[in-house]
């Protein structure tokens, strides 16, 4: 298989940063690309388990797909949110009052599962 230098340059580094080989690190490419794209569901009727990482805290979630709700289930604000954005701002009220409450919770959540952002699995 032949790729650019500047692709080969990119897995080199990435296989640095993991303490792997070249060929591992495609193999986790390829295997997080396959898995992010359809999450499990928890067994807590069809929601999608989520987290977040807010100055060293890790807060829980759930993502309910039907209602694009998020339930905050450890940590502060926990709760149900109408929004991820409306939960990530409830957790960050919580967690430091000084900075602004704005921020995207698609962004700001992550799939448990595939440790990729909510964003991807948006509608």
């Amino acid at each position: 298989m032949e790729i650019a230098e500047t692709t080969h340059n990119q897995v080199a580094l990435l296989a640095r940063a993991w303490g792997v080989s070249e060929s591992e690190a495609v193999q986790r490419l390829v295997e997080h690309f396959q898995h992010s794209t359809t999450p499990k569901r928890s067994d807590r009727g069809g929601t999608i388990n989520v987290h977040a990482l807010y100055e060293g805290v890790r807060i829980e979630g759930l993502y309910d797909p039907a209602t694009e709700s998020v339930t905050v289930t450890s940590g502060p604000a926990q709760g149900r949110h109408k929004s991820p954005s409306g939960a990530a701002a409830a957790v960050l009220r919580a967690q430091n009052p000084k900075v602004s409450a704005s921020r995207n919770g698609w962004s700001f959540w992550i799939i448990t599962e595939t440790g990729s952002r909510l964003q991807t699995i948006r509608n």
